[in-house]
């Protein structure tokens, strides 16, 4: 099939880049420091909940996501400035062809760099802790694999909604910014305007439901959940922009199970994370496709 073509050859082009290796030696050197320096002054015997923590505050929250940006957002307009999308065409391939087979590539080059990463995790799990969680380990690499997925989509539509590199630049680290900084004060002013004060540590669904359309707020609910640890985000807004006295903003308080009365509703299990993961690996190529098929390349 004729995308399967151009992901092969993009495929081939963007695992060698020594920018992507680069970011995850660097990662991999710094998780190991911290690790290292995490067992020798930490209190008590490490778990492999400690460890998926270390992973989530690193990878989770700066190198996966930025990573996958950078891997997705010159996919399509790269190609579109330099030219390269009339040979594309001229090789008979269409503009479904280019979409698919570029979403596919970075995807799967993404894919490949969370495994790794994840590896890393599953070896210090092992030789700190000595055994390797499967019940545990396994949903969280799956998490993990579609947080990647999910950025790299988002990437690829943005490169396919936008006409010159500084546009898709632009719109990588905004989506960044806007999720890793913005979206959590957002949706505190949405509570605020709806309840008519700011959310406390007790807070209905909803509120935190909104929060979880962040992709990254839905792989660190999905993770807390999963280990019984509050996963922090980059920016701690907490303290900021909820109703929370500074005593009771423990990560133990701040789990769902605690701040949610009763059972938790299906939208903020584990599960529904991925879900939100998922659409976030659709919509955006999707949108990207539309926009692209309807764009004048000439």
């Amino acid at each position: 099939m004729s995308w399967q073509l151009v992901a092969r050859k993009d495929f081939e082009d963007t695992v060698r880049s020594k920018m992507i290796w680069s970011i995850v030696a660097v990662f991999v050197l710094l998780m190991g420091i911290v690790g290292v320096g995490t067992t020798a002054g930490g209190s008590g015997d490490p778990t492999a909940s400690d460890v998926i923590g270390l992973f989530v505050s690193l990878a989770g929250n700066l190198l996966i996501p930025v990573t996958a940006l950078v891997v997705g957002y010159m996919a399509i307009v790269g190609e579109r400035q330099s030219g390269s999308l009339r040979v594309l065409f001229g090789l008979s391939h269409s503009r479904r062809d280019v979409v698919a087979g570029k979403y596919a590539s970075r995807i799967s080059v993404m894919v490949l760099v969370a495994l790794v990463t994840l590896t890393v995790a599953g070896v210090m799990i092992l030789g700190i802790v000595g055994s390797l969680p499967l019940g545990t380990f396994g949903p969280f690499l799956a998490l993990t694999v579609l947080l990647a997925a999910a950025f790299t989509a988002l990437a690829v539509g943005v490169s396919a909604m936008t006409d010159t590199r500084m546009q898709a630049m632009g719109g990588a680290i905004g989506s960044y910014v806007g999720f890793a900084l913005l979206w959590h004060p957002f949706v505190a002013g949405v509570h605020y305007l709806v309840e008519g004060e700011l959310a406390g540590l007790d807070a209905p669904g909803w509120y935190f439901l909104l929060l979880r359309l962040d992709p990254m707020a839905a792989y660190r609910q999905s993770i807390s959940l999963l280990t019984e640890q509050y996963q922090w985000p980059l920016i701690g807004w907490t303290n900021i922009v909820e109703d929370i006295p500074a005593e009771q903003a423990a990560g133990e308080n701040l789990l769902l199970t605690n701040r949610v009365a009763g059972d938790l509703p299906f939208y903020l299990t584990e599960w529904f994370g991925a879900v939100v993961l998922l659409a976030w690996v659709v919509v955006p190529a999707a949108l990207g496709y539309w926009r692209f098929q309807r764009a004048d390349l000439n």
